[in-house]
């Protein structure tokens, strides 16, 4: 079973981390569930099998395997945007400010109806 911990670790190193994605990294969340998987002490119980099979379906993410087999022709996407407005409109920045503009829409849109509803009672 070292094996199987060894060679995820491996894996580990090449994963690439994006450091703008804190909380939301990919690469972050899979380091932690192998930790976790492995931190358990019982390694005689684990299906090794299902441990190979998620191994080598990692390997072909971090790899971009299919990314490299299938070149893409165009590089939009469904929303019309680019590769870095994506990532622009992804940061943890944006998202603060877009929280920021819900909250002041859904704070006018409660008083809205905390005033009709206090007009409707006075009649």
């Amino acid at each position: 079973m070292a094996g199987f911990y060894k060679k995820y670790l491996t894996l580990l190193q090449s994963w690439p981390l994006d450091k703008s994605k804190v909380g939301k990294d990919l690469g972050q969340h899979i380091r932690d569930q192998v930790k976790l998987a492995f931190s358990k002490g019982d390694l005689n119980n684990v299906d090794e099998k299902r441990c190979d099979s998620y191994y080598n379906s990692l390997e072909r993410i971090a790899s971009n395997r299919y990314g490299k087999l299938y070149k893409r022709s165009f590089n939009s996407t469904a929303s019309g945007l680019t590769q870095e407005q994506c990532n622009a409109v992804l940061s943890p920045e944006f998202l603060e400010l877009w929280q920021e503009e819900e909250r002041g829409f859904l704070s006018r849109t409660a008083r809205l109806f905390r005033r009709k509803k206090h007009v409707s009672t006075d009649d």
